[in-house]
């Protein structure tokens, strides 16, 4: 007996001629066809008579009123600030365990008021950063100001506007920093570990470096004029700096370069890049030391003084220690998370830390043409796949290996893997900070040269001197 497999073709078109029908006729509008009416809507199915619910007092607003028949949705956090530490509460309406009706309400008006703070505090930093543009225009234009005032700028202008910048960042990209070296530290001491318990400063039992602040920084580019633009990000310090010169801050460079269409290359706009430390202090930027568009790293030095007086006293920001060793895939790694400086006081009387960290994993490495790269290998390290998804103003941030307390990477942003739905945080290895500075132990010719000079002359001043006592 022989089996004969019958294929079925469905086919696209339709030969017969015949009128053309919907797939849901009782949707169709031509007069020519039925009209089916619609079905019925399902009955309602009354409740458990486990799960009453209980009377709400009137007046009352938020999730519980919208709740209708047993329906209940967790509480939502509107911020990523609001959400620190509060996990998930469901509503009962049983007066079971739980939060119950009324601790839910005041969740839920605790996740607004917190929202609404968080844009209050937004728009009065705007308001604070361009006061700050105005005022220190003013000051350089009519020359030092009182004692006691606001700011104190000297009579000569010696900040750099955001077209000095852009143009630096055009005419130094990717220029060596000469004359200065960046330590290797992939495991640096306790006195140089960076803390991750919310407070800032050193670990527990550390005693080196009290003079110094946290070395966390935030980063503002501000526009003036009518058409007013403030970009903001997050940076930290970097490196050792000679007497007399600012320190250096490493941030990304993607913030200033969207400045570039909104500042017109020739124009007596005010504009200026500030730099806000934890201390209170505001920092001007003087010029733009060198840039790596393609890594997203931008080089940044600092006035030697602060624009603004404060109650605590001037103290330089400490350097974070960098790792040039790329982690594996898998290390706990922690995000640094941008908060508004100027809500470190409703902070402090929420008993909140005074940072926050995202906590997460490496997961992959990409090269310049986005494909996976592999760590210990010849593969190019361009970008940096985690787990934590960064939120606005982080970008520039410290991104720390939790085992040993050193730099890993710098946030740019987040983006999605093609084929997942996950969203996964984006930064650049630290390893890549090392080409904007000379290799620890290498000179090159002419600083050989240079020293040789400098060796020959002091022979001879030497021998001239030998001879005079002679």
């Amino acid at each position: 007996m022989t089996l004969r497999t019958v294929s079925k073709v469905r086919l696209l078109h339709s030969a017969s001629r015949q009128n053309a029908r919907l797939v849901n006729s009782h949707l169709s509008i031509s007069p020519d066809l039925p009209v089916t009416a619609p079905p019925p809507p399902p009955k309602p199915v009354p409740s458990s008579p486990s799960y009453t619910r209980v009377p709400r007092p009137p007046g009352l607003s938020g999730p519980t009123r919208r709740e209708k028949d047993g329906i209940h949705a967790p509480a939502q956090a509107a911020t990523p600030e609001a959400a620190h530490k509060a996990g998930k509460t469901t509503w009962t309406d049983d007066g079971g365990k739980g939060r119950g009706p009324l601790a839910g309400d005041r969740a839920a008006a605790q996740t607004s008021q917190q929202g609404s703070d968080e844009l209050a505090s937004a728009v009065a930093l705007d308001l604070f950063l361009l006061r700050t543009l105005s005022q220190l225009e003013e000051r350089a234009q009519v020359g030092r100001g009182q004692e006691g005032a606001m700011l104190q700028p000297p009579v000569q202008k010696d900040w750099a506007t955001l077209q000095t910048l852009l143009q630096q960042q055009r005419e130094r990209e990717g220029e060596v920093v000469e004359g200065t070296a960046l330590e290797y530290e992939p495991t640096p001491p306790p006195s140089r570990r960076i803390r991750l318990d919310g407070r800032a400063g050193l670990e527990d039992g550390a005693v080196a470096g009290q003079e110094e602040q946290d070395g966390v920084v935030v980063v503002a580019h501000v526009m003036g004029g009518r058409d007013t633009r403030v970009s903001i990000c997050s940076g930290f310090a970097i490196g050792r700096t000679q007497d007399g010169e600012g320190q250096m801050i490493l941030t990304c460079a993607h913030t200033l370069a969207s400045m570039a269409k909104f500042v017109p290359p020739a124009s007596d706009i005010p504009s200026a890049t500030f730099v806000l430390a934890s201390s209170g202090h505001v920092y001007t930027v003087s010029s733009l030391v060198s840039s790596l568009s393609e890594s997203d790293l931008l080089l940044l030095r600092l006035s030697p003084a602060p624009i603004n007086p404060s109650a605590l006293p001037v103290r330089p920001l400490r350097p974070l220690p960098i790792n040039p060793y790329p982690s594996p895939t898998s290390t706990a790694i922690s995000v640094h998370r941008y908060l508004n400086p100027l809500s470190r006081l409703r902070r402090k009387l929420q008993k909140l830390p005074e940072r926050e960290w995202f906590e997460g994993e490496v997961r992959e490495y990409r090269d310049p043409i986005g494909r996976t790269a592999e760590v210990g290998t010849y593969d190019t390290l361009q970008s940096m796949m985690i787990s934590c998804t960064p939120t606005p103003g982080s970008s520039g941030g410290p991104v720390v290996d939790r085992e040993t307390g050193s730099v890993v990477g710098v946030t740019r942003g987040s983006t999605h893997k093609y084929g997942d739905r996950q969203q996964f945080g984006l930064a650049t290895p630290a390893e890549r900070i090392y080409d904007m500075f000379p290799l620890p132990g290498f000179k090159t010719s002419a600083q050989r040269q240079a020293e040789a000079e400098e060796r020959r002359r002091n022979d001879k001043g030497v021998e001239e001197a030998q001879q005079r006592s002679k």
